[in-house]
């Protein structure tokens, strides 16, 4: 037998120490370097035998059996002096007075007894006693757009059908980065301090500094959650592509992809530290070779279903944030290790605008790459390519018309985009599958949605998102979940903002900042209504493909209309009812002026708004005065 698998168990007694030769370990250690015993010692009591401890032990380290014994009952209630969920001044993994005392009371409540001996029944009861918690998977999509559900329909069948479809459900943001910070914070950009997608005005370090200790998956860590992220996470985490970074704040479990390489479905980088090797990072395969077993979207799916596994075992209630990169566009590995922050996020730069990168469209699975998809066709409604942009602000109004090659490109990327959904939806069916497999499927709360939307030819803007136009805000949101009707169907303004207070609602955690967003949970469960909301819109510096910036805007989002000015104060405004694809801008028709003041009072009662302000009901908004 192998050194780096050898495994050292003998029976437990008072002061034992056992010895165990990590694998992890061994395959970490410096070329030539001899692999080093782990030592753990373990004031247990002679009671605890080998056969109920072995399994546990295999990853030796602190006491891992004891640790969690001290896991279990911390979530359940159970205080062990100087100790929390989190960790404390005392160590995990020794059983020391203060545990045996929770173990005692543990078992006078369960009638197990009252000496301070730890029995096989004790121990295994003890991890049995399921925490009876909902456990929550939130599964995010990058950059799809509602249209794209027609391709993945069993998406739909699996979340939306078996619970509710949110069918005007809208980011405050449509960028990365600002848009996935308003979900985990379920604050707006304004409140949380990540308004675009790089420092100083967003990226990774604003958000760890600005949100790092007062976001949703912090809140369900600290009540005793083990929280998982995979995939991509905030814009600039790892940069450039480091594999030793610390785990951000509120993770138990952490499988992070490293930027820029985030945009790759080869030849990412995921920084997975473990208790074992708090510095394991791993390279999955190369940019340029295609292998099945390093499809992003493959591996991450992979890691979700060794989660739910591992929590079946362990009965500790979860939540998982599974990011797919599917279906953004993929990015060139640079070469010369430059990489311009600001741009990163421009999707397909022209020629000559200065912009280093350069992308693909999404790469599908192999095993979807044959699918003939050329009977999809490019979504085109009335704004595709729109004709008359003369009540647009300068910057959509200046762009040329789309040409015969630009609309097949379109087309050609529409398909791509498509086809690598389908790996992702195969990654929901199996992770429906495998809770229902281990028994969890019927507590487990599951959230489909994306990030924000995306424009693809929409008032002749080739691609991209950023604009407050419906293509770019509408998003995906679906939730399944006990007690949650099947084919339930909300079609009132709801926002990715709203995900975090309705889990927390679930979980029965308590934010420790106001909330912008509220919870759907009455909503879906057909005890309340869903209040007219409106929602702020908001903008910050990006960059545009041919290298100007983008001009800021800021605006408003109610049922019946959208408004919005711009940095140089040109408006924007449309009936929403009357004119849903936004082609005729009334921000200067006489008959909606009293309609147009009222969005305004409206975005200035908002745009300082916090917690229970901007959670209020959208005023009377005049309709427009009859000719």
């Amino acid at each position: 037998m192998r050194a780096s698998r050898k495994i050292l168990i003998t029976t437990l007694a008072v002061g034992l120490s056992v010895t165990v030769l990590s694998p992890q370990l061994a395959s970490a250690r410096a070329p030539g370097e001899q692999p080093q015993p782990v030592a753990a010692t373990h004031l247990a009591p002679k009671s605890i035998t080998t056969s109920a401890l072995s399994r546990d032990l295999r990853i030796g380290v602190n006491g891992p059996a004891v640790t969690r014994i001290q896991q279990a009952l911390l979530s359940r209630g159970y205080q062990i002096k100087g100790m929390t969920i989190r960790g404390g001044p005392a160590r995990f993994g020794h059983l020391n007075a203060a545990t045996m005392a929770a173990i005692v009371k543990y078992k006078k409540d369960n009638g197990l007894g009252n000496a301070p001996v730890v029995t096989d029944a004790v121990y295994q009861s003890i991890l049995k006693a399921a925490d009876p918690r909902p456990n929550f998977i939130v599964i995010q999509t990058d950059d799809m757009i509602v249209d794209d559900l027609m391709a993945t329909p069993e998406i739909k069948k699996l979340i939306g059908d078996a619970g509710a479809t949110f069918t005007q459900a809208l980011t405050p943001f449509a960028l990365c980065c600002p848009s996935r910070a308003a979900m985990m914070t379920g604050c707006y950009p304004h409140n949380n301090r990540v308004q675009s997608n790089f420092p100083p005005s967003g990226g990774y370090v604003p958000w760890e500094k600005n949100n790092g200790t007062s976001f949703g998956a912090y809140w369900m860590q600290s009540a005793g959650y083990h929280t998982v992220h995979i995939g991509k996470y905030i814009n600039g985490y790892g940069m450039y592509n480091r594999p030793t970074v610390r785990v951000p704040s509120g993770w138990s479990e952490w499988h992070g992809s490293a930027d820029p390489s985030t945009y790759q479905m080869y030849g990412y980088r995921l920084n997975e530290p473990s208790r074992v090797n708090p510095f394991s990072s791993t390279v999955y395969g190369d940019f340029y070779t295609e292998e099945a077993q390093n499809y992003g979207t493959d591996v991450y799916t992979g890691k979700a279903l060794r989660v739910i596994d591992q929590q079946a075992r362990q009965r500790a209630p979860f939540l998982i944030q599974l990011a797919y990169l599917a279906p953004h566009v993929e990015t060139l590995p640079l070469t010369d290790g430059t990489w311009k922050d600001s741009w990163a996020d421009v999707d397909k730069p022209a020629a000559g605008s200065g912009i280093d990168i350069a992308s693909i469209p999404p790469r599908a699975a192999l095993r979807h790459q044959a699918m003939d998809l050329d009977g999809i066709a490019l979504p085109q409604d009335p704004s595709f390519n729109e004709a008359d942009r003369s009540d647009k602000q300068s910057f959509v109004r200046n762009l040329p018309a789309l040409t015969s090659d630009d609309i097949e490109e379109l087309r050609l990327d529409n398909i791509a985009r498509k086809r690598s959904l389908f790996a992702v939806t195969e990654g929901v069916g199996a992770i429906v599958a495998r809770l229902k497999a281990t028994g969890q499927l019927d507590n487990t709360y599951i959230v489909f949605t994306g990030d924000n939307g995306y424009i693809l030819g929409q008032h002749a803007i080739t691609y991209g998102k950023y604009f407050p136009y419906e293509p770019a805000l509408r998003i995906p949101m679906m939730m399944r979940g006990p007690g949650i009707p099947a084919h339930t169907v909300i079609g009132g303004i709801t926002s990715e903002m709203d995900i975090t207070p309705t889990i927390l609602e679930l979980a029965k955690v308590k934010a420790t900042r106001p909330i912008d967003g509220i919870s759907l949970l009455g909503v879906m469960t057909k005890k309340k209504a869903l209040p007219s909301r409106t929602i702020l819109l908001s903008s910050g510096p990006q960059q545009s493909a041919n290298g100007t910036p983008l001009p800021l805007f800021d605006g408003v989002r109610t049922a019946g209309y959208a408004w919005w000015v711009y940095e140089d104060g040109f408006e924007e405004m449309y009936d929403l009812s009357a004119d849903p694809y936004e082609l005729s801008s009334v921000a200067n028709d006489p008959a909606y002026l009293k309609t147009r003041l009222a969005l305004i009072a409206e975005w200035s009662r908002m745009k300082d708004c916090k917690g229970a302000v901007c959670q209020r009901p959208t005023p009377d908004i005049p309709d427009p005065v009859s000719s």
